[in-house]
């Protein structure tokens, strides 16, 4: 069992740039809607499980996905406590459209902007929607490239696998 958790975060390192000894997110500030800094490491530990989505206004599949995490987000929040976080990777000039399209679709998640795409380099991604599933603790637990129907289903299972 020992093997298959070493594996496991070799294997995560490999696809994203956490921390090494504990998995945890590297430290990167986001802002909020209205303009609040949050430091997104910090954030990720405050005790519920995220899903943090990367997403941006251009991108077809990461608007498919949040979609599909809208229609499942009222039941896992009450059955799971978890939070659906929706960061943003527009450039700053786009901030306002991405604001727009986030309200005209009444999305409940949070809605965090990644300003200077300090959260996305520190990362080491480039495509998008990419997602990733951290427990209370902000241990990255899943990590997700590209978006497919049927992926909330999953999803879920490794959801309800964190706060059992």
């Amino acid at each position: 069992m020992r093997y298959i958790a070493l594996i496991f975060s070799f294997l995560l390192s490999l696809c994203l740039n956490v921390d090494a000894q504990d998995n945890l997110l590297p430290t990167a500030n986001l802002n909020t809607i209205d303009g609040k800094n949050i430091e997104i490491q910090k954030y990720s530990q405050e005790g519920n499980p995220k899903l943090i989505s990367l997403w941006a206004t251009w991108c077809g599949p990461c608007r498919m996905e949040l979609k599909a995490l809208d229609k499942v987000y009222p039941e896992w929040k009450e059955k799971y406590n978890v939070e659906i976080v929706a960061a943003s990777v527009d450039i700053p000039p786009m901030l306002n459209s991405a604001k727009a399209m986030f309200e005209r679709n009444d999305w409940d998640f949070t809605f965090l902007h990644d300003v200077n795409q300090e959260f996305i380099s520190a990362l080491g991604i480039r495509g998008i929607p990419f997602s990733i599933l951290v427990d209370g603790e902000g241990q990255v637990q899943s990590v997700q490239q590209g978006y497919f129907p049927g992926y909330e289903k999953k999803l879920e299972k490794k959801i309800a696998a964190i706060v059992q």
